[in-house]
């Protein structure tokens, strides 16, 4: 006999199917079956989903992390990076022009200076390169690498692109001081000199056996291009940048090979071949190539079509070609106590449009034309002033481009004139003019801070 009593059921004792049930489990008694209503039910599965959706999210947070933080470590450690910055807001520059009366000097910082950017004046520092306040002289941002060298730098598309000895190439962007991108050139770093250069959105690795291009956005390669055949190299120099076209010499070359190679940037494809023997051409025009021959001749080039176009025109002899700009060509006497600027055609015809001489004991450094404005150091190399026991002076002159009227001369600390030694590495050159400050320093690879002055209005 079976009975039941608020939810439990047992056998009675006496009853005649005590055997056929077989032994009841627990001693006499089961476990009631609980029922949940469907409310009950419904809380209780989103109970269970809910703890696993929060293990779950919890496993996936946990191990992005992990792999992010890996990844970062691998990512700073792999190019052995190191980092330094922003402080500070980004500076202005001081002008979107160089400046017509440059008489104030400007805090020059540590490190081979490389340029002023804007309100950024680049260094050489710690294998990589320092971003400066030009007001201040304080560190914007600094970037560098451990365990190689760095051979180069340019500043292409609002980043400056370094190139160190183990082959990478890393676009490092100027308002951050972080890689935009990193890059592996082919081929081995075995030359010194300047070899990175902007052309565009291209940037152009230099080397002795090959050209290479990269995207100057992303640093995909766009092309490499191996010395013409019968060239064992590429000069290490700078190209001359024409409209569309980047200029580049090729060396130890048999036969007629030497000369002039015109390279389109974006592509790699030769455009035209110069065959001359004078390679110290400058740009005239956006098609149009300069040169003073060793005998006094004017040559001019148009490089527009397939097959270059010469013509010269004899002007004196003892003259050298110190400036040329849009047109225009300045020509210095043999001492350096005088300039002449030239107005040239592409024709190489010319006519003289003013002269400009220096004062008593002294000479005329590397000009520099920018903005319808002649910059012109004048020095009394100290070597001559100690002969005649006086001190050294140095003066940059401000000259109209168009007539030579002097606009402006402002005195140069002695620090670019004073030791004898420096003046044997090179002239005394007008090395940049934009942002509304001009360099002036000396010409040549050695060249310390020291040996650099940036003034300003």
């Amino acid at each position: 006999m079976k009975d039941r009593l608020d939810g439990w059921t047992w056998n009675s004792g006496g009853s005649d199917t005590e055997a056929d049930s077989g032994p009841p489990s627990r001693g006499q008694y089961a476990v009631p079956r609980i029922r949940r209503t469907p409310a009950e039910s419904a809380r209780a599965s989103a109970a269970w989903i809910h703890a696993r959706w929060i293990k779950l999210v919890t496993v996936v947070t946990v191990l992005a992390l992990a792999i992010g933080g890996w990844q970062t470590y691998k990512y700073l450690t792999r190019y052995h990076e190191q980092i330094s910055g922003t402080h500070g807001s980004f500076p202005s520059a001081l002008g979107t022009a160089a400046p017509e009366r440059p008489d104030r000097v400007l805090p020059s910082g540590s490190g081979a200076p490389v340029g002023v950017v804007g309100g950024l004046v680049l260094h050489e520092r710690d294998n990589g390169i320092a971003a400066d306040n030009v007001r201040t002289d304080r560190t914007y941002w600094h970037y560098g690498r451990e365990k190689t060298a760095l051979i180069s730098e340019s500043v292409v598309s609002g980043a400056v692109v370094l190139w160190y000895e183990d082959g990478l190439a890393v676009s490092v962007d100027l308002h951050s001081g972080k890689p935009r991108w990193h890059t592996k050139v082919a081929g081995k770093v075995r030359d010194s000199g300047d070899r990175v250069w902007p052309s565009a959105n291209t940037v152009i690795i230099n080397q002795r056996d090959r050209l290479t291009g990269l995207s100057g956005r992303s640093g995909k390669q766009l092309w490499s291009i191996a010395p013409p055949k019968g060239c064992r190299g590429w000069e290490l120099r700078p190209p001359l940048d024409l409209s569309g076209t980047e200029a580049f010499d090729a060396t130890d070359c048999s036969g007629s090979l030497d000369g002039l190679y015109g390279v389109d940037p974006a592509s790699g494809r030769s455009r035209w071949h110069l065959q001359d023997p004078y390679l110290d051409y400058g740009r005239l025009g956006d098609h149009t190539l300069v040169t003073l021959t060793p005998v006094g001749s004017l040559v001019t080039v148009d490089v527009s079509g397939a097959w270059p176009r010469t013509h010269s025109a004899f002007l004196a002899h003892h003259l050298d070609l110190r400036a040329i700009s849009d047109g225009m060509v300045i020509l210095s006497s043999a001492d350096d106590t005088s300039f002449t600027a030239r107005q040239v055609s592409n024709d190489s015809s010319s006519k003289a449009l003013w002269t400009v001489k220096a004062d008593k004991g002294s000479e005329l450094g590397l000009p520099r034309t920018a903005d319808n404005r002649v910059y012109i150091p004048q020095y009394q190399p100290s070597a001559k002033a100690k002969q005649k026991k006086t001190h050294g002076s140095a003066q940059l002159l401000v000259l109209d481009a168009r007539t030579g009227h002097e606009l402006h001369r402002t005195e140069l600390p002695d620090s670019l004139y004073g030791n004898p030694d420096d003046l044997d590495v090179g002239m005394m050159a007008v090395l940049g003019a934009k942002y509304g400050v001009v360099r002036v320093g000396l010409s040549g690879f050695l060249v310390s801070p020291e040996d650099q002055v940036t003034l300003a209005e």
